[in-house]
């Protein structure tokens, strides 16, 4: 079992994840599916008491001015009370060699706003992908050149597929 208090705006939460059981908050269970879709984005679909449904693209939006998450284009900031609890599922990846950007999801491009050659900052915009009618902006995973440009206007593309190459 493992419980984190995490803060939003002036509300702090008490999310605790039990293997085999329903996750809860505040001590209420909710029934919820969590998806990984690849590290920093989660799938959820919430199961409301009167049996309707909510789906959510969840993003992982770490800015210099603080981590937050992105749900609905709405950026919502957040504060653990002992940040060492979260712990991610696979390795740090390292800020040297060349570092693909994936889709999260299958999705269409609807903007790309980058060329090979350019020069980016770590979190800055490269591709807009349209999944489950929202338009998400995937950011740059490290500083770097793009290298190699795959992603093309109006085209869909699997889940993890390869969008382009930064070096």
């Amino acid at each position: 079992m493992s419980t984190h208090h995490i803060a939003f705006e002036t509300r702090t939460l008490k999310v605790t994840l039990t293997p085999n059981a329903p996750p809860t908050i505040d001590g209420a269970p909710i029934q919820a599916e969590l998806r990984e879709l690849q590290p920093g984005v989660l799938s959820i679909l919430l199961t409301h008491p009167d049996g309707t449904t909510q789906s959510f693209a969840c993003l992982q939006d770490d800015r210099p001015e603080g981590p937050a998450v992105l749900i609905e284009n709405r950026r919502l900031p957040y504060t653990l009370a002992d940040p060492r609890s979260l712990r991610t599922t696979t390795a740090a990846q390292s800020d040297t060699g060349p570092r693909p950007l994936k889709a999260p999801m299958p999705g269409r491009i609807v903007r790309v706003l980058v060329a090979e050659g350019d020069t980016v900052d770590q979190g800055q915009g490269c591709v807009v992908i349209e999944a489950m009618k929202m338009q998400n902006e995937l950011k740059a995973p490290r500083a770097g050149t793009i290298r190699r440009l795959t992603a093309t206007i109006g085209e869909t593309v699997p889940a993890n597929a390869i969008l382009l190459i930064i070096e």
